[in-house]
């Protein structure tokens, strides 16, 4: 009874947290409950939303992941490119390849590494390189119905920043910070899905410099290997170079296609 009072507590945090204006840098997680089955996966996301008339924008967005498992270890490889406009102007142009490995110690946790390349110049990020690992725990698994992961570890990041006229900052940077993650999933039934990831990145020599990332989806089963997606993403940084935001929004419609 306790656990599964636990579990439902957990998937209503869940649920509130799709309406809470949060970004994940990388969602490496299917929504699908339990473990891979052997083999190479894929999966493309193709995702855009926009208007025209008075308020005239498009975001567009790409979104491959490659993941191959093979007994207890887990490749993950992910290439992600937004690109959008507001008004006729180029206002969006982000990129980041994210490489991961897990081997799966036991049937409740498992050790990873990872390593990202990335850019964004309207956030003033010429390229940021990461490179970092931890441990990860299965909280719990409820097949085809729930399940929540947490992940603990660390991580280096080394940036370059463009200079910008009128600027003080550091143009290189290099940091080490904490990485926690909670993965939540949820199968509200047999054409529904939810996804939630949250990440906490706090700077290990300042804990008042975090990052705080989330992404939201639901997925809705259109065939065996294709679903109508709707993400929320948010990422909030609480010390963003200068004249950049502190947050960034992308909510999308868009096309799942699993192969």
């Amino acid at each position: 009874m306790q656990n599964i009072q636990y579990n439902q507590i957990v998937i209503t945090i869940s649920l509130l947290l799709i309406s809470f204006s949060a970004q994940a840098i990388v969602n490496l997680e299917q929504a699908i409950i339990g473990p891979t089955t052997d083999g190479f996966h894929a999966r493309l996301d193709l995702l855009a939303s926009g208007s025209s008339g008075n308020s005239e924008y498009s975001r567009n967005k790409l979104d491959l992941l490659n993941l191959w498992q093979h007994e207890d270890r887990t490749e993950f490889l992910q290439i992600q490119y937004a690109y959008g406009t507001s008004l006729g102007q180029v206002d969006t142009d982000n990129a980041f390849v994210h490489f991961r490995h897990r081997t799966q110690i036991s049937t409740l946790w498992g050790v990873e590494g990872f390593a990202q390349i990335s850019r964004d110049p309207f956030a003033r990020l010429t390229q940021r390189t990461v490179l970092g690992g931890g441990v990860r725990w299965v909280l719990f698994e409820e097949s085809k119905k729930s399940a929540a992961y947490l992940g603990l570890g660390a991580l280096h990041e080394r940036e370059t920043l463009t200079s910008v006229a009128g600027t003080t900052d550091q143009v290189e940077i290099e940091r080490w910070r904490g990485n926690a993650y909670l993965v939540l999933k949820y199968q509200l039934n047999d054409q529904i899905r939810l996804l939630n990831n949250t990440y906490y990145q706090p700077a290990l020599s300042d804990t008042v410099n975090f990052r705080l990332l989330e992404q939201a989806s639901m997925l809705v089963k259109l065939d065996d290997k294709l679903d109508l997606k709707l993400s929320l993403e948010v990422s909030f940084d609480s010390r963003p170079p200068q004249t950049v935001q502190q947050r960034d929004v992308f909510y999308s419609t868009g096309l799942s296609f699993s192969f």
